[in-house]
């Protein structure tokens, strides 16, 4: 799976005051139904949001970033809004096929902006 070699990139989950505030300054939607980007050029949500970090990610996932950048806004939005409905599930058969267990972002901490602590086991930040 693709990182973020250049450490270009800081996460908030959606559900944290700095995160909701963000979204209000950018008028994007402070529900956590979508994956919003904040940029150097702007915000950006659903597929957009996604797209724009491949080219942070390795070559291979630069390529595939710019090759769904051509394909039409409404068509990938629909695209990632099905498999977004269906994330959940499709991680358990992805988990099942390939073995990989639960995330844990503790070696990750010091790139997510906005957590308050105590931090439930469910937020991924269980020892590493």
């Amino acid at each position: 799976m693709g990182k973020d070699a250049t450490d270009h990139f800081r996460w908030s989950p959606l559900q944290t005051d700095f995160a909701q505030e963000m979204l209000k300054e950018y008028n994007m939607p402070t529900d956590i139904s979508t994956a919003v980007l904040i940029d150097e050029k702007g915000a950006h949500k659903e597929s957009s949001s996604i797209l724009r970090l491949m080219p942070y990610m390795g070559a291979s996932y630069a390529i595939l970033g710019s090759l769904g950048m051509l394909v039409l806004t409404p068509i990938r939005d629909a695209a990632y809004r099905a498999f977004a409905a269906n994330r959940g599930s499709i991680w358990k058969r992805v988990q099942r096929i390939t073995g990989y267990g639960d995330t844990n972002f503790q070696d990750e901490r010091h790139r997510i902006l906005g957590l308050v602590e105590p931090l439930d086991d469910s937020w991924g930040f269980g020892s590493a």
